[in-house]
């Protein structure tokens, strides 16, 4: 019987984690319309130089440890632009989108 491959074990689980976080954010930002759902700006924007940049945070309403079960559930987390996203995390806002 031969060895496992570990490196490509390895390789394909992260891939899979990728794919799933990417999918998680998606429906997150397409459930909110690309606004904030603390103070409804909107998180995007076109730059000078015509490219589209995104100001938006995926914010998990409970944290990654304490519910890693909902780690990729959309109904789990909010989109927020930095500034509210920043505010969340220094304690100096909460959240009244939930």
């Amino acid at each position: 019987m031969p060895k496992p491959n570990l490196k490509r074990e390895k390789a394909r689980k992260k891939s899979e984690r990728a794919k799933l976080a990417m999918r998680f954010r998606d429906a997150v930002w397409s459930r909110d319309v690309g606004t904030c759902r603390q103070c409804g700006i909107r998180c995007w924007a076109i730059s000078e130089a015509g490219f589209l940049s995104d100001t938006g945070h995926v914010h998990h309403l409970r944290g990654r440890n304490v519910a890693p079960e909902d780690r990729y559930n959309p109904d789990a987390a909010v989109l927020l632009c930095a500034e509210c996203h920043r505010a969340v995390h220094d304690g100096k806002l909460k959240l009244t989108c939930v």
